[in-house]
């Protein structure tokens, strides 16, 4: 079973999301593990302090390596990946990669980001999700795993979903449409109404776009 352990500053929004759709149906069949794993646990002295002011000066407070050192330690994965804006772009190729190890930490920042000796330290991967700058690493995590999860067999319900989906090959996929046949003077394609499974692939294909 694949293992996944978030560590956070805000396990609850971990332990909401594993309630919905597909996430939630795998984890009742047993398909995957998800853990959220309070940071604030592991923070020092009696306020558990996981943050401080940077040295040299600055905006912000930077997460301390001595909580996340602790938490990686004691909930131990195959690989450890840091949620960042600086670090490598997530593609499906990444995602490809992830799925050859059965658990992975995912550490999510806050604040002005990490103390960098804890990366140093621990990272395998550094990943971003985008090309912006979010409050927290958590919407990153959960995107992560989204891509991710439903890669793993059976969390689909129909696998076939993954076939011809956007990025796949490079290529955007097709559009696609359902009921009413008009819709305020836009009409379905009538090659998809067609009931010709040749005309209907062919349509298909010709309509994947290149990224």
């Amino acid at each position: 079973m694949n293992k996944y352990q978030v560590i956070t500053l805000f396990p609850d929004l971990i332990d909401e999301w594993k309630k919905v759709g597909i996430i939630s149906q795998a984890l009742k069949k047993n398909l995957i593990e998800i853990s959220s794993i309070d940071l604030r646990n592991f923070g020092l002295g009696e306020y558990k302090q996981v943050d401080d002011s940077p040295y040299g000066g600055g905006p912000g407070m930077v997460l301390m390596a001595e909580p996340i050192d602790n938490a990686i330690l004691q909930n131990k994965a195959s690989k450890n990946v840091f949620l960042t804006p600086s670090g490598q772009q997530l593609d499906e190729n990444l995602i490809e990669e992830f799925l050859n190890f059965d658990s992975l930490n995912l550490i999510c920042g806050r604040y002005e980001g990490f103390d960098q000796r804890v990366i140093e330290m621990h990272s395998d991967y550094e990943v971003s999700v985008g090309h912006s700058v979010v409050s927290g690493g958590e919407i990153p995590a959960l995107y992560l795993l989204e891509a991710l999860l439903r890669r793993i067999p059976d969390v689909l319900g129909n696998p076939d979903s993954l076939i011809s989906e956007t990025f796949v090959n490079n290529q955007k996929d097709f559009p696609v449409y359902t009921r009413p046949d008009i819709y305020k003077n836009h009409k379905v394609p009538d090659v998809l109404l067609s009931g010709n499974h040749k005309e209907i692939d062919d349509w298909k294909k010709n309509n994947l776009k290149d990224i």
